[in-house]
């Protein structure tokens, strides 16, 4: 069975699944942080809403998912409102390459993740847990 999704503009996000529709062991050897929330995949609730779907599609190509950014971090899955921590720390690490959601997909079904990459555009940061996100307190350029 697919896992289909609350439809988002240009139709319902469709998890892909290895052998089916996607090549797998895509992302193997790669380390992934999420940050935001994934809407358009669905499950979950608050600040997790898409988050274990999103996590088992990666692991399901064979990709590593973990909580925050390091050294090890190949890629940052960048969601709606996505923390401004992560995102910074990211951005500071040539290494580590920033993908929405639509092109992890696109990738995965590909079979090429650096193919996939495009600029990421973020609109708008959280507001973090009861609003102590750092893009509350942040200058205009640093949230741009």
């Amino acid at each position: 069975s697919r896992a289909v999704a609350v439809a988002a503009p240009g139709g319902a996000f469709i998890v892909p699944r290895p052998g089916a529709s996607g090549v797998a062991d895509t992302c193997a050897g790669k380390t992934f942080v999420m940050t935001g929330i994934f809407p358009e995949v669905g499950g979950g609730a608050g600040l997790n809403l898409g988050k274990d779907r999103v996590r088992a599609m990666i692991e399901s190509f064979g990709g590593r998912v973990t909580g925050s950014i390091s050294g090890k971090t190949d890629i940052l899955v960048v969601g709606k409102e996505p923390g401004m921590s992560k995102v910074t720390k990211a951005r500071a690490n040539p290494k580590i390459a920033l993908m929405t959601i639509h092109d992890l997909k696109m990738g995965i079904e590909g079979g090429n993740l650096e193919a996939a990459q495009q600029p990421v555009q973020i609109d708008s940061f959280s507001s973090g847990f009861r609003g102590n996100g750092l893009a509350a307190i942040a200058a205009p350029e640093d949230v741009a």
